[in-house]
């Protein structure tokens, strides 16, 4: 077995997500926050400006007139998708081109990570209750543990898949060969980005919802969980060696819909999160 201390250890060595990205995540968290706070965060830096304005001036979003500043973008598209935006348009440099061990280019990666937050956030919507702070953003980085654990997960491949052969869901399977799974190192990614509690508890426990706290982050770790369940059904999972998941029974009830019903969020989305998942790479930095 790996030496989890050297996996872990991987954490430190991963580039950091942009600050102005993370601010801004802060923001939107405070309710004392104006647009004046958000232009003054984002002002500084142009890349992060121009990518913002690239996609909220596309056909994506449809907006009525064209923003020609943040605080424009702002007023017509609102705080919270401003800065699920600035996480993403932040998070696609951090992907490297591929994902040692996993077998997946990073457009599939990418495309993964939208889906979830995608059907996230519609999954809260659909069952008619307010929708989790961070839910899109715990979302799209529910599996960036993959982005620290991956060069260990491909020397260890065959012994891995082996596992899985015989029958272990591959995060299992990982924890058997590495002492450590992506969930757990994908924590601790977030607490070394500084993301706040939901997003480190959706990537920490989004394979095991019914091992997290019962606490005000619960809600996000069952919405990202189910709607990473749904990507899996639609093709969009980012796995090697595994092809669908079921939802967790307890998630289930929590939610209160069963796993069948789940599947009326994904009606119409695939073009959607196609559709977004380019806009993202398709900015400078961003994987091609």
């Amino acid at each position: 077995m790996i030496a989890p201390a050297l996996i872990l250890s991987q954490v430190k060595a991963l580039p950091a997500l942009a600050s102005s990205a993370l601010r801004l995540g802060e923001l939107a968290r405070d309710e004392r926050s104006a647009a004046a706070d958000f232009e003054q965060v984002v002002r500084p830096d142009p890349a992060l400006t121009a990518n913002l304005l690239r996609v909220a001036n596309s056909a994506y979003f449809g907006l009525r007139c064209r923003a020609d500043s943040v605080r424009q973008a702002i007023t017509l598209l609102g705080v919270k998708r401003v800065s699920d935006l600035a996480a993403a348009v932040a998070l696609a440099p951090v992907i490297p081109a591929r994902l040692p061990g996993y077998d997946v280019e990073a457009s599939a990666f990418w495309l993964h990570s939208v889906a979830v937050a995608t059907l996230a956030e519609r999954l809260a919507a659909q069952l008619r209750r307010p929708c989790p702070e961070l839910t899109f953003t715990a979302g799209l980085l529910h599996d960036m543990g993959k982005l620290a654990i991956g060069s260990f997960v491909g020397d260890a491949a065959g012994e891995i898949l082996a596992h899985v052969r015989g029958g272990l869901p591959f995060v299992s399977a990982e924890r058997a060969v590495l002492g450590v799974d992506h969930g757990e190192v994908g924590g601790l990614v977030a607490e070394a980005w500084s993301l706040p509690p939901a997003a480190a508890a959706a990537a920490r426990w989004h394979h095991a919802p019914g091992d997290a706290p019962d606490d005000t982050c619960r809600p996000v770790v069952d919405l990202v969980h189910a709607a990473d369940a749904l990507a899996h059904a639609l093709g969009l999972g980012a796995d090697a060696g595994e092809l669908a998941r079921s939802v967790d029974a307890g998630v289930e009830a929590r939610l209160g819909v069963r796993a069948r019903d789940l599947e009326a969020t994904a009606g119409g989305t695939l073009d959607d999160i196609h559709e977004l998942a380019a806009l993202f790479l398709r900015q400078p930095g961003g994987t091609p």
